[in-house]
Formats: structure tokens, sequence, C-alpha cells
């Protein structure tokens, strides 16, 4: 049994697109398509989705998941599965860090990497969090996550309601709507449409920050694309200060008027300055 994935096709060097939590790839296609003029792009998916798809491997409960290195692991088990080495690494908030955390346990699997908007929270908000644990079980969003409506008659339904809240006010219409296309699915059983990503597992992501990553940076030794929303609600001013004095040999890049999910904002501005980049690392596209 293996890990299920997107394949969205394209020429050129292999490039990995780690996704956020709460998403699946393929809401991301005005991000992804135009990476596939120049690279091939492919997706694993993170366990939370992989009741998905049959034949997947099995998983535990998010009750049982305390550690984002676990995550890390199943993208180095992805690439295992599928025979890739050298690829390009690309990953937005939690699949940035997995990204990140993976090019550290295997750096000889990864060729560059395009950071977006990862999960690097402040220090003193981890410590925190190391000294008690149950501060972050309890912020507000995680106890939001839970109380998520995940069901709706319809995706016209499910569409109108997310047109309402805020959190998508920077969304067009056609992000949204491919978000309510391929992160809903029908419930066979009611009719209903239904989140693919359990809010259990959203939830547990936000309750169980990475601790680990100003240990893990100051190491990164590949070409490394640093990206930050200036409106992001994630990726604080003080923690991109920090990034930038723990890897100075980074390229680090703000995007003006957008928040934490720029992917789905300014999807193509984001996907420019990516291919800019890795076309501006000559030894990435030559594929040595």
């Amino acid at each position: 049994m293996t890990i299920p994935y997107d394949d969205f096709g394209g020429p050129g060097p292999i490039l990995h697109f780690s996704h956020p939590n709460a998403y699946t790839p393929r809401c991301f296609p005005r991000f992804l398509t135009p990476l596939t003029a120049r690279y091939h792009v492919i997706a694993g998916r993170h366990r939370p989705l992989w009741y998905l798809s049959p034949g997947a491997p099995s998983v535990p409960g998010p009750e049982t998941f305390d550690d984002w290195n676990l995550i890390a692991d199943d993208l180095l088990r992805f690439l295992d599965e599928q025979r890739l080495e050298h690829v390009i690494g690309v990953g937005h908030s939690l699949g940035a860090v997995a990204t990140m955390i993976a090019a550290r346990k295997e750096p000889q699997r990864f060729r560059a990497l395009a950071l977006i908007e990862p999960v690097f929270l402040p220090p003193h908000v981890l410590q925190a969090i190391r000294a008690h644990p149950k501060l972050a079980a309890e912020r507000p969003f995680v106890l939001a996550a839970l109380r998520r409506r995940d069901r709706w008659p319809s995706r016209a339904d499910a569409f109108a309601r997310f047109r309402e809240k805020p959190v998508f006010a920077r969304w067009s219409d056609e992000a949204l709507w491919e978000y309510v296309n391929d992160g809903l699915h029908k419930d066979p059983t009611t009719g209903e449409v239904v989140l693919s990503y359990p809010r259990e597992w959203e939830a547990r992501f936000y309750a169980r920050p990475p601790t680990n990553v100003w240990d893990e940076l100051p190491a990164l030794a590949h070409p490394t694309l640093a990206i930050r929303a200036t409106e992001s609600d994630t990726l604080y001013p003080d923690a991109w200060a920090l990034w930038q004095t723990l890897q100075p040999s980074a390229t680090f890049v703000e995007m003006d008027g957008v928040g934490h999910m720029l992917t789905a904002e300014a999807p193509e501005d984001v996907a420019g300055v990516v291919i800019h980049w890795l076309e501006d690392q000559g030894s990435v596209n030559s594929g040595q």
C-alpha cells in the first residue's frame, strides 16, 4: 500500500508540492498549473487525506498525533516509494515545515526548497507551549476548528456559506469554487457534501505546533526561497527576522496585500515568484 498523490503533469525536473493543513493539493490549481510549464509537479497527500484513497495505508486517529516530524517522515516515505531523488521541494504552511524537516533528515532528496508561510512560531511562543502544552490545545482557533461545520446539503450551499466568511475575503470566486469542488466530497449515505480534510485533524495540527524549527534552520544548506505574506497571522515579523538571521543565504520575499493563504489569494503571483527564483538557480534547472 502506497501513499496517494496527485500528479499535475509537466516536463522537466520533479517539483513536489506539500500542501497546507485543512486543504487538498487540488485546491490550488491556479498556483500549481503555472509551475507545470517548466516542472513536473506532483503532490503527496498528507495522512489526514489517505482515507479517501482505496488501498492507501491505514492511519491511527488524530488523537495519537503529537509531532510534525511524522509528516516529514511521510514525505520521505512517499519519495522513497516513487523512487524520487533531488526533487524541488515546495511547501505551504504545514507543508513548508514538513518539507524543511524532510530536507534536514535526508538532504540528498532535495535540490532546492521554496518555503511559503511556514509555521515558524516565535521562540517565546514555543517556549510557553513547551512549558504548558495545554495552552496550544486551548487556543481559540483550535477550538474553532473543532466546532467547524463540516457538511452541507450541496456545494452551492457550502460556497454561499464560505463566501460570507472573513477568512475567504481575499479569495476570488474562482479560487473558492476550486476549494469547494475538491476540498469537499459527497457522502454516499446522506448525499451531503463533507469536508475532505477532517476537522479533528486540522485542530490537532494547530494544537501541536512544531517546536524544533529554530534548531533545524541554521543547518539547512539547500538553496532556499522564503515567502511571507505581509498580512500573515502565522509567520510574524519577529519570526521572519529571526529566520533571516539563522539562514542568511536564503532568498527572502514578502508579498503585499495577502494573508497566510496566499497560494489561493494571489496564486499566479506566488507561482511567478517561485518560477523566477528557480530560473535563477542554474544548477536546479540543469538537474545537477
